[in-house]
């Protein structure tokens, strides 16, 4: 006789019930390896998010470790219908006055009389061809004595040639327009043969843009020049010879600004995830997943001890972050005095620049605070050997160990669950048996 679902039919023993707790103490080592993988793979998720906070801060230094990171510029113009202005890491602070005589000019040729439509023969001779200079290149197309005017138009801009052939339609004729892709009188287009009845004239002369600036006269091929003020673009819009326009090179030192605010916010997401994963809770009894771990308390604390540190080879005046602003509370976090930083940046310019950037990769003697971060966190992050990498593999081998562990002892369970079935279903035949005996010897 067998076991049912529940209970022995002739024991009458709640056989179900007996083999779960029987299960249930036998999983109870199962249970604590389970316990210890979520712990571990809690931790192995703080760690990741570390990782990225890390990362973010190298970025937020690496933008501030370079001369060229504090170079950055605004430009400003009195009247910006005549021009616009840009910069880049290569120009300096100063004030410029421009008068924009003329702008610069494609030259553009015209049919002046047209035809009646854009299937108008235009070629003259077959075997023939229109051939045009531009800047001392010649271009030729083919024409012939069928070709239309908007066959030759496409058979132009086909040539990839230094014009563009368009057709417009005056309200009466069709007429064919060239005009050259670049500006400047050196870019006009001449026509060297024309084996058609097309007769070019000039729509527009080519001409070059011309310039004061600071009382010096220039010429340039182009409206967009960035070869008379080193490090500054400048747009040209509209010209106006009696009119002077006054250009304004300024440090940007509100970008600058948020850069160092970025770098710091940066560190303090760093602090912040470390202290919050570091905690226990005394109401719960639950600690955090960094509650204890030393690698995690040593990042938080190499980089607490380098912000508020000093370096030696700057002047005692200017060689704390706390010199430009930066203070950090009792909890390690740093915050920003915007106008101390703005004071510093504008009257100790220098002297901010040498206490963030690598100095000594362009001849120098000095660390800064942004270069010696970066290599901290990089050190940190090595994929070789860095202790936030070296941590995840610890943690990725113990997590693997702890699931081959669970999955064998889950088969081996399964294996003791199904052997208690067996023996109470031997049990409870045992049983069947002997009251098979006893029922016949009653019967004797």
């Amino acid at each position: 006789m067998s076991v049912t679902a529940s209970s022995g039919l002739i024991s009458q023993i709640d056989y179900q019930a007996l083999i779960e707790q029987l299960v249930s103490v036998k999983r109870q080592p199962i249970d604590q390896l389970a316990y210890e993988k979520d712990l571990l793979e809690d931790a192995d998720s703080a760690y990741d998010t570390l990782k990225s906070r890390l990362s973010d801060l190298k970025s937020a230094a690496d933008d501030l470790r370079s001369t060229a990171d504090f170079k950055v510029f605004t430009t400003s113009v009195t009247d910006e219908t005549i021009l616009g202005a840009s910069a880049t890491s290569d120009a300096s602070a100063g004030t410029y006055s421009i008068t924009v005589n003329n702008l610069a000019q494609a030259h553009k040729l015209y049919d002046a009389t047209g035809v009646a439509s854009e299937s108008t023969v235009v070629g003259t001779v077959d075997g023939g061809s229109l051939k045009f200079t531009v800047n001392g290149t010649q271009y030729s197309v083919s024409v012939d004595s069928t070709t239309t005017l908007s066959e030759l138009r496409d058979a132009i801009n086909n040539a990839q040639s230094a014009v563009t052939a368009t057709t417009v339609n005056d309200g009466t004729n069709y007429k064919l327009i060239l005009t050259s892709n670049a500006t400047g009188a050196s870019n006009s287009i001449t026509i060297d043969q024309n084996d058609t009845s097309i007769s070019f004239s000039t729509l527009q002369a080519a001409q070059d843009a011309e310039v004061v600036v600071d009382g010096l006269t220039i010429t340039r091929s182009s409206n967009t020049i960035s070869d008379i003020i080193t490090g500054v673009t400048l747009d040209l819009k509209s010209a106006d010879s009696t009119k002077e326009v006054t250009l304004t090179v300024n440090r940007d030192t509100d970008a600058i600004e948020e850069k160092i605010v970025a770098f710091v916010d940066k560190y303090n997401a760093v602090v912040s995830h470390i202290q919050s994963n570091n905690r226990y809770d005394t109401d719960t009894k639950t600690a955090g997943p960094l509650f204890g771990d030393g690698i995690a308390r040593s990042v938080w604390e190499d980089l607490r001890r380098l912000m508020t540190s000093a370096i030696d080879t700057l002047p005692s005046t200017m060689n704390r972050l706390i010199h430009v602003g930066i203070t950090s509370d009792t909890e390690g976090k740093m915050s920003v005095d915007s106008s101390d930083l703005v004071d510093a940046l504008t009257n100790n310019f220098d002297d901010v620049v040498n206490l963030f950037v690598d100095a000594a990769s362009t001849g120098g003697t000095t660390e800064g605070f942004a270069d010696k971060v970066y290599d901290l966190v990089d050190d940190m992050l090595d994929i070789a050997d860095g202790r936030i990498t070296s941590k995840q593999k610890y943690l990725g081998d113990r997590i693997d160990s702890l699931t081959r562990d669970i999955d064998e002892k889950e088969k081996d369970l399964l294996d003791y669950q199904e052997a208690l079935r067996l023996q109470f279903a031997a049990l409870e035949s045992l049983l069947s048996s002997l009251r098979a005996q006893s029922d016949y010897m009653m019967n004797l």
